[in-house]
């Protein structure tokens, strides 16, 4: 149902596999970027999270991907669409999580789109979701920027997460479609 991969204009990305454990690795052991996702995560974290978003593909036809620079040829990040209960609600819940050497450029708000609009497009859904930390108001500028909005918190601990939506109509009205 799901590209295994697709570009945007900066951006190229790829259904996440086991090839991509080690950028994951390093990524959930970076202190800067995982201070806004609960903490750092060992190599066995990894795994299990590689694993989980390979089985997630598996079952549902869509996913994580990891993204790389096209201009550079780097890794740059992880981004995708998945099923989530997030906050007591189940869903569709858009993720994405940069390298820290990539925030800044735009491309949280440049992958959020094209997501959104494959969610929209291919995925028989009203609603698509995200939720970030609180404290995380870069995240929650992205979220604001690409057309979601904001619906509430959850009961996390040991910070609670805000929550956003984009409704189908909404996302229309946004794409002129």
């Amino acid at each position: 149902m799901f590209p295994e991969d697709f570009l945007t204009p900066r951006l190229r990305a790829r259904r996440m596999s086991q090839a991509h454990l080690p950028f994951i690795t390093e990524m959930h052991a970076n202190a800067d970027l995982m201070e806004s996702m609960g903490g750092t995560r060992d190599a066995a974290a990894s795994r299990r999270y590689v694993a989980q978003n390979i089985t997630h593909w598996t079952e549902y036809g869509y996913g994580m991907y990891v993204l790389e620079d096209r201009e550079t040829g780097l890794p740059a990040g992880r981004a995708g669409l998945k099923v989530s209960t997030s906050g007591g609600r189940n869903g569709i819940e858009l993720a994405y999580a940069l390298h820290p050497g990539c925030w800044g450029k735009g491309f949280a708000p440049e992958i959020s789109r094209a997501l959104i609009a494959l969610g929209f497009r291919l995925l028989p859904v009203e609603v698509l979701a995200a939720v970030a930390l609180r404290s995380n108001a870069a995240s929650r500028r992205v979220l604001e920027k690409v057309g979601l909005r904001y619906v509430g918190t959850t009961n996390d601990t040991p910070e609670p997460k805000v929550r956003y939506e984009i409704r189908r109509a909404e996302w229309r009205k946004l794409e002129g479609v």
